[in-house]
């Protein structure tokens, strides 16, 4: 830290401030069945109420989050849902 020093009469002192980005979090998986281990396309995903659904690959992913705690829950017909 500097010392500023202030002399007789008007004194003018400008600053500039350099922003600090907000903290992100991002989220990514891949979903398959518990059974077979293949990928399981078109499973609901929800966090925080944001709405995803799997691809072909099983993979999802939310990007730009705010660090937290969140429930997120995986649905799909035929299958248990899952909430962690």
């Amino acid at each position: 830290m500097s010392d500023t020093v202030l002399y007789e009469g008007n004194n003018q002192l400008n600053v500039q401030l350099t922003p600090i980005a907000a903290p992100v979090a991002n989220l990514y998986g891949v979903v398959t069945d518990a059974e077979t281990g293949a990928p399981l396309a078109g499973v609901k995903v929800t966090l925080g109420g944001l709405v995803i659904y799997t691809d072909a690959n099983g993979a999802y992913g939310f990007a730009g989050l705010t660090p937290g705690s969140y429930t997120i829950t995986f649905e799909k017909e035929g299958y248990g849902t899952v909430v962690k």
